[in-house]
């Protein structure tokens, strides 16, 4: 018996074209079928994404980045410590005010969250219940998903400049919208390599929401232009 979210999968391949699609669960517990490597959570996302591999990170022992570890309340920094991997080593604000106001901005940590691990499986192998469904998409592939998004509920996407991809598997929880994450430019060209290229391409985003909407985004799928909805205009032809 194919399982739901299984069967979720393969909608949203055959009528979004999106093939990349990760869930988040939050949990004290794993199972064996959970590989551990040396990643932070980046590289673990992109892993999952990439290699269809279901892996982890240990809240309680962190993992290798010392912001990741800061973004998901593992250790606690400074607002001059992490001002200073902001300002000093990567260059992203030009001070500490401007880095000050960022922070201050960014989305909490949920208490949904605070367990031992985050579990990164691929939804088509998934048993439980998401917390968090991920994409990667490319640009017309997120339009296409932000658009069924809208269809019974007007609701804007969570969109903030600059912020670590590491936040796209909490952000959505508290706000309770789907997150746009451009990936941030140092995950993009600097976490390192896999089978000799870039983790992430330049026309990849992510695409990010609690399970509640996408449950949602499936059932509007049918009824609207994204999904497999045939409009009965015709494309028009350029001269």
């Amino acid at each position: 018996m194919i399982s739901i979210y299984k069967r979720q999968f393969r909608i949203i391949k055959k009528y979004l074209g999106i093939k990349k699609i990760i869930s988040i669960r939050f949990s004290n517990t794993k199972t064996l079928n959970f590989k551990k490597y040396k990643d932070t959570v980046c590289t673990a996302l992109a892993r999952s994404f990439k290699n269809n591999i279901s892996t982890y990170i240990d809240r309680q022992k962190g993992q290798l980045c010392p912001g990741g570890n800061y973004f998901l309340n593992i250790t606690h920094l400074s607002k001059k410590e992490i001002c200073n991997v902001y300002i000093k080593d990567e260059k992203v604000f030009k001070n500490n005010t401007v880095c000050s106001l960022f922070l201050k901005k960014l989305p909490k940590y949920p208490s949904l969250a605070q367990k031992r691990y985050i579990l990164f499986t691929p939804l088509s192998e998934e048993i439980r219940k998401p917390d968090v469904i991920i994409f990667l998409t490319t640009p017309a592939q997120a339009g296409r998903i932000l658009g069924v998004s809208v269809y019974k509920k007007l609701s804007q996407p969570l969109i903030m400049p600059a912020l670590s991809t590491c936040a796209s598997i909490y952000a959505p929880i508290e706000s309770n919208r789907i997150h746009l994450n451009f990936i941030d430019y140092y995950d993009r060209y600097y976490q390192g390599k896999q089978n000799g290229q870039l983790l992430w391409k330049d026309e990849e985003l992510i695409v990010s929401m609690p399970y509640g909407i996408f449950k949602e985004i499936i059932k509007c799928i049918p009824l609207s232009a994204h999904g497999n909805y045939r409009p009965k205009i015709k494309p028009q032809k350029v001269e």
